[in-house]
């Protein structure tokens, strides 16, 4: 080969290489701003196109009297033998691929349950196959041209939430409508689980139905709705848990199948007492994620009770330390306190969600247009208060009211928040005035989030180990 040969060989590949990191970029941006589908397959596509390219132009530059024509034609009749016999699958996936992308019967991020498979999340889609994770992160990789010809149910399709189908037993001597409305609250308290709107009517969950007699027990029916992103097992988990529970409180029968066993002799063997088990001993904080039912602050005579047991149960679940659990309970009752001071009656909602290691309060409230919550802050934004920002209440209105008038202002553009943070604050603005306060000396940080619909209060605080 000679040296202006190598040059160009190098050149190609030079290239073509070039090509492939363009295009990897591209692809990371293209699929921040939109992950669809299509999008992914596309890429793949472009990236097939310069490889196979670059590997024609270099056998042209290698060989003189070779052209990208003469190549082609010279290579026609081997080109149909490999394709009639050893890359038939793989033409068979990049078309059933191609297709799929095209007529889109799901998108990436989609809960689908392929026939004879498990339900999985969409996760990628490769030229040869589509990757589905199921429970505990496997993945499931099917081949494109088998999936282009099952049947696909897709419980996510052209929707923004998705339903999970769940069937409840319950004995034939039990009050229907009491179990139905037992349900309908666990639906409620479970915290994966969206409202529902109805003929033009705002539900906090879905209708129970009564479907059928079964041989041995009442069969009830219900769906609860979850974005798109909550995992289906663990927001199924949830609501079975709940409903176990609820059942046994409210004396509610699950009834099962009995089996008598008739035993002819009764035998005691000797040494076969178990073992006591092993003290565990008192383990420290579990670094496992906890989150509690979302309790509504605007239907109880004492929300700070009711924020007390709350976090109580929270730090008992994740064996905090009860000098932990205090430092929670007072960060809780002074969030309360703050809401109450900007909005008195406002429908606010709270959570605590975390680890042993690390938790985060939350307050919520609505402020969609049509609320009373945001007709009510806009009254106090027109009324010249600002004496209030003297202290960390009035600064957290303050940028409340900030977030809510952007927004205003920025109504195209779904989907973006509006967030202030209490410790990015302090290292750039003046705390002076702010004074001294349980949030600022024990939470690690607090956070303003303000959407188009509503304000979320987060603080952060990380768990003393000592």
């Amino acid at each position: 080969m000679t040296e202006k040969k190598l040059i160009g060989l190098l050149a190609v590949i030079a290239g073509a290489v070039v090509a492939l990191i363009l295009t990897k970029l591209l692809f990371n941006r293209v699929v921040k701003k939109n992950n669809n589908l299509h999008t992914r397959f596309l890429i793949q596509m472009i990236r097939l196109v310069i490889i196979v390219g670059a590997i024609i132009n270099g056998v042209g530059v290698v060989s003189d009297s070779i052209s990208l024509g003469t190549l082609f034609f010279r290579s026609s009749a081997l080109a149909v033998a490999i394709i009639g016999f050893a890359a038939q699958p793989v033409i068979a996936d990049l078309i059933s691929g191609y297709l799929i992308s095209i007529n889109k019967p799901f998108e990436i991020g989609d809960r689908i349950e392929v026939e004879g498979q498990v339900p999985g999340i969409v996760e990628d889609i490769t030229l040869r196959h589509t990757v589905l994770r199921i429970y505990d992160g496997i993945r499931i990789i099917i081949p494109n041209s088998q999936l282009n010809s099952k049947v696909i149910k897709n419980s996510s399709y052209k929707q923004e939430r998705r339903g999970l189908h769940l069937q409840y037993s319950v004995s034939y001597d039990t009050d229907v409508q009491k179990a139905m409305d037992v349900i309908r609250d666990c639906v409620v308290a479970c915290p994966y689980a969206l409202d529902v709107e109805r003929n033009g009517i705002k539900e906090d969950s879905g209708p129970v139905y009564f479907l059928e007699f079964g041989d041995s027990s009442l069969i009830l029916d219900t769906t609860i709705f979850v974005n798109p992103t909550t995992d289906s097992y663990v927001a199924m988990t949830d609501m079975n848990v709940r409903v176990n529970k609820a059942f046994r409180a409210h004396g509610i029968e699950i009834p099962y199948n009995y089996l008598n066993v008739i035993s002819k002799e009764e035998v005691v063997l000797e040494n076969t007492v178990p073992d006591k088990k092993k003290e565990t001993g008192t383990a420290g904080p579990v670094k496992r994620n906890f989150r509690t039912d979302t309790y509504r602050l605007y239907d109880t005579d004492d929300p700070i009770q009711r924020v007390i047991k709350a976090t109580e149960q929270y730090g008992n679940r994740l064996r905090l330390k009860q000098k932990n659990i205090m430092q929670l309970q007072l960060i809780s009752e002074e969030l309360i306190g703050i809401v109450r001071n900007i909005i008195e009656d406002a429908k606010a909602t709270f959570w605590i969600e975390g680890t042993g290691l690390m938790s985060r309060i939350h307050l919520h409230m609505p402020t969609s247009v049509e609320s009373a919550e945001y007709q009510k802050l806009m009254k106090l934004s027109t009324s010249g208060r600002n004496e209030a920002v003297q202290n960390l209440s009035g600064k957290i209105w303050q940028m409340t009211m900030n977030g809510i008038l952007q927004k205003k202002d920025e109504e195209e553009k779904k989907g973006r928040s509006y967030t202030w943070s209490l410790r990015e604050f302090e290292s750039t603005g003046d705390t002076s005035l702010l004074g001294e306060s349980i949030l600022s000396s024990m939470a690690n940080d607090v956070k303003v989030k303000v959407t188009k619909k509503s304000v979320e209060l987060i603080v952060i605080k990380k768990m003393d180990a000592k």
